[in-house]
Protein backbone atom coordinates (compact mmCIF):
# COMPACT_ATOMS: atom_id res chain seq x y z
CA UNK A 1 0.00 0.00 0.00
CA UNK A 2 1.26 3.46 -0.71
CA UNK A 3 2.30 5.97 2.06
CA UNK A 4 -0.86 7.67 2.76
CA UNK A 5 -3.09 5.80 1.08
CA UNK A 6 -4.50 3.96 4.62
CA UNK A 7 -5.01 7.19 5.66
CA UNK A 8 -6.96 8.56 2.46
CA UNK A 9 -9.16 5.20 2.29
CA UNK A 10 -11.93 7.14 4.52
CA UNK A 11 -11.86 10.01 2.22
CA UNK A 12 -11.48 7.74 -1.21
CA UNK A 13 -14.78 6.14 0.03
CA UNK A 14 -16.56 9.47 1.27
CA UNK A 15 -15.24 10.70 -2.32
CA UNK A 16 -16.14 7.89 -4.72
CA UNK A 17 -19.95 7.87 -3.12
CA UNK A 18 -19.96 11.86 -3.96
CA UNK A 19 -18.35 11.55 -7.37
CA UNK A 20 -20.98 8.76 -8.40
CA UNK A 21 -23.94 11.11 -7.01
CA UNK A 22 -22.67 13.63 -8.98
CA UNK A 23 -21.94 11.51 -12.14
CA UNK A 24 -25.61 9.79 -11.76
CA UNK A 25 -27.24 12.88 -11.15
CA UNK A 26 -25.57 14.83 -13.89
CA UNK A 27 -24.49 12.57 -16.34
CA UNK A 28 -20.87 12.67 -15.82
CA UNK A 29 -17.39 15.15 -14.88
CA UNK A 30 -16.66 11.87 -13.05
CA UNK A 31 -12.81 11.82 -13.53
CA UNK A 32 -12.13 15.47 -13.24
CA UNK A 33 -13.21 15.03 -9.60
CA UNK A 34 -12.22 11.72 -9.36
CA UNK A 35 -8.23 12.00 -10.40
CA UNK A 36 -7.57 15.56 -8.57
CA UNK A 37 -9.33 13.77 -4.80
CA UNK A 38 -6.95 10.18 -5.53
CA UNK A 39 -4.16 12.67 -5.75
CA UNK A 40 -4.14 15.07 -3.15
CA UNK A 41 -6.64 13.72 -0.84
CA UNK A 42 -6.56 10.16 -0.97
CA UNK A 43 -2.75 10.21 -1.28
CA UNK A 44 -2.06 8.37 -4.19
CA UNK A 45 1.44 9.60 -5.22
CA UNK A 46 1.89 8.42 -9.17
CA UNK A 47 -0.63 10.71 -11.68
CA UNK A 48 -1.16 7.85 -14.00
CA UNK A 49 -2.11 5.22 -11.46
CA UNK A 50 -4.41 8.07 -10.21
CA UNK A 51 -5.97 8.53 -13.38
CA UNK A 52 -6.44 4.59 -13.80
CA UNK A 53 -8.18 4.52 -10.95
CA UNK A 54 -10.52 7.03 -11.29
CA UNK A 55 -11.09 5.88 -14.41
CA UNK A 56 -12.38 2.03 -13.30
CA UNK A 57 -14.29 3.71 -10.64
CA UNK A 58 -16.43 5.82 -13.02
CA UNK A 59 -16.90 3.45 -15.72
CA UNK A 60 -18.42 1.14 -12.80
CA UNK A 61 -20.53 4.21 -11.69
CA UNK A 62 -21.42 4.88 -15.58
CA UNK A 63 -22.38 1.17 -16.05
CA UNK A 64 -24.48 1.26 -13.38
CA UNK A 65 -26.22 4.93 -14.10
CA UNK A 66 -26.51 3.53 -17.71
CA UNK A 67 -28.24 0.14 -16.18
CA UNK A 68 -31.34 2.69 -14.35
CA UNK A 69 -31.70 4.95 -17.60
CA UNK A 70 -31.94 2.30 -19.89
CA UNK A 71 -34.82 0.34 -17.73
CA UNK A 72 -36.56 3.42 -17.54
CA UNK A 73 -35.95 4.00 -21.38
CA UNK A 74 -34.58 7.43 -21.56
CA UNK A 75 -31.92 6.62 -24.28
CA UNK A 76 -31.74 7.67 -27.61
CA UNK A 77 -29.39 4.42 -28.78
CA UNK A 78 -28.30 5.36 -32.27
CA UNK A 79 -27.14 8.28 -30.92
CA UNK A 80 -25.15 6.96 -27.65
CA UNK A 81 -23.52 4.31 -29.59
CA UNK A 82 -22.22 6.83 -32.26
CA UNK A 83 -20.99 9.64 -29.55
CA UNK A 84 -19.74 6.61 -27.28
CA UNK A 85 -17.79 5.02 -30.55
CA UNK A 86 -16.00 8.75 -31.10
CA UNK A 87 -15.61 8.90 -27.25
CA UNK A 88 -13.70 5.86 -26.98
CA UNK A 89 -11.47 6.60 -30.22
CA UNK A 90 -10.44 10.07 -27.85
CA UNK A 91 -10.04 7.75 -24.75
CA UNK A 92 -8.19 5.41 -26.48
CA UNK A 93 -5.55 8.26 -28.05
CA UNK A 94 -5.98 10.45 -24.82
CA UNK A 95 -4.83 7.26 -22.76
CA UNK A 96 -2.03 6.59 -25.11
CA UNK A 97 -0.62 10.12 -24.93
CA UNK A 98 -1.24 10.80 -21.10
CA UNK A 99 1.52 7.72 -20.44
CA UNK A 100 4.25 9.50 -23.06
CA UNK A 101 3.91 12.63 -20.69
CA UNK A 102 5.34 12.79 -16.63
CA UNK A 103 2.65 13.88 -15.07
CA UNK A 104 4.79 15.34 -12.11
CA UNK A 105 4.93 18.36 -13.19
CA UNK A 106 1.82 19.25 -14.33
CA UNK A 107 0.26 18.58 -10.95
CA UNK A 108 1.92 20.38 -8.41
CA UNK A 109 0.34 22.69 -6.32
CA UNK A 110 2.71 25.82 -5.45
Amino acid sequence: MEAGLALGLPAAVAGGAIIALLLGLFGGGGSVLATPLLLYIVGIADPHVAIGTGAAAVAVNAAANLAVQARAGTLKWPCALSFAGAGLAGSLAGAVLAQRVDGQPDIQID
